[in-house]
């Protein structure tokens, strides 16, 4: 397993180590990593950044792979989904890297084609539009502030550097074309996109021969920054056949063969669900589909290891919550600062998220950090968030 600080490399080596697996994990170095931590890791180890040298990082990981016989290599995040999809040509892997075809990652990892693809397919959409000069702000249409302002990718490079992506709210024409500015310096373009007032909602499927299999589904209930982030905490709902079509139609067009995920917004009012992105890599909150039931991590490695198919459905526990303490932490620390100057729809209550955020466990509750018995990674997680802040 790489990218050993990510939610999703903790939830893969406890679901991989409680099915017998042999596990190793491996992260950045200098980085925070709880995966290493978990009783399921056999072996750590450290490789160069692989966001400041890409070359460095895929060879240090062949090497790791060689040297102690790994059979498969399971990158999470776009960190090292990239850079191994990158030099997977130049570089010789012992063994298979879990990645999706080039076309499939390439899609998913450019937000604009996203959402140009699924507009395609008739599937609902914020309006969206590609700057790439600070001239064709003039050229939008009347804009409902607040806009958004989204980097094209989570993370690109731009002559060898990584540039990290970024998301941030525009309530005004001058508010909109400073922080554009900005981002066109560091990044060449930038994305302005309709706000969208609703729930955050997630569809999941392992998708084979476009076929959508053990799909899975749910919604958000808080999020790290109520302004709209990765969830601290979600549970598991039926899934809606609407939803499942949209997401289904979308994996399939953009040829994926693999664990895929898609977020939406559901519209507050017209309940129409509208497209955020598509992960065609492990995601944060997989711990959920894991505890109620849908155990992707296992059919991944059967698949990549013997050619095993998953089944077609598998029934999961619905009003299953799954939480994060650490983004429950941030969730009410951002919450302490108040509500942002400007937002438009209700902002979550202090106090009322503290009162629900105490109450360590009631029925079908479960923790992505405290998950399986396996302690050490969740208490080691919730010290070094307190020892962060300290230095800060």
């Amino acid at each position: 397993m790489l990218d050993g600080h990510a939610a999703a490399a903790l939830a893969f080596t406890r679901s991989l180590g409680r099915a017998g697996h042999w596990v190793a994990v491996g992260a950045n170095q200098g980085i925070f990593a709880a995966a290493k931590l978990s009783k399921y890791c056999r072996l750590s180890f450290e490789y160069p950044v692989s966001t400041a040298d890409t070359a460095a990082f895929a060879a240090s990981v062949a090497e790791f792979a060689t040297a102690n016989q790994i059979d498969l290599i399971v990158p999470v995040t776009d960190w090292t989904t990239l850079p191994l999809a990158h030099h997977r040509e130049q570089i010789s892997f012992p063994c298979p890297v879990a990645l999706p075809s080039p076309s499939a990652l390439n899609l998913a990892s450019d937000k604009y084609r996203t959402v140009e693809l699924a507009r395609s397919l008739d599937i609902p959409v914020p309006s969206t539009w590609l700057i790439s000069s600070p001239q064709e702000i003039e050229t939008l249409p009347e804009l409902a502030f607040p806009v958004v302002v989204k980097d094209r990718f989570s993370v690109r490079w731009v002559d060898n550097e990584a540039v990290f992506g970024s998301v941030a709210y525009a309530y005004s024409r001058e508010e909109l074309e400073t922080r554009t500015a900005n981002r066109l310096k560091a990044a060449g373009d930038v994305l302005i996109q309709e706000f969208v007032r609703g729930t955050g909602i997630g569809f999941s499927c392992f998708s084979l021969d476009g076929e959508a299999r053990i799909p899975f589904q749910w919604q958000r209930i808080r999020e790290t920054d109520p302004r709209g982030s990765g969830s601290s905490a979600r549970q598991s709902v039926a899934i809606d056949p609407a939803t499942a079509e949209s997401s289904t139609k979308l994996i399939r067009a953009a040829g994926f063969d693999g664990i895929a995920m898609v977020e939406y917004k559901q519209e507050a009012g017209s309940g129409r669900s509208i497209l955020m992105e598509i992960n065609g890599r492990p995601w944060g909150s997989i711990q959920l589909a894991i505890a109620s039931g849908v155990d992707y991590p296992r059919y991944v490695v059967d698949w990549w290891l013997s050619n095993t198919k998953p089944p077609k459905d598998l029934p999961f526990k619905e009003a299953i919550t799954c939480r994060r303490m650490a983004g429950e932490l941030t969730h009410l620390e951002n919450l302490r600062r108040g509500t942002p100057s400007g937002w438009p729809v209700p902002y979550p209550s202090l106090w009322s998220s503290l009162m629900k955020i105490a109450i360590p466990w009631y029925p079908g509750l479960h923790y992505d950090d405290f998950a399986g018995g396996d302690f050490r990674p969740g208490v080691a997680e919730i010290s070094n968030w307190f020892r962060v802040r300290r230095k800060k």
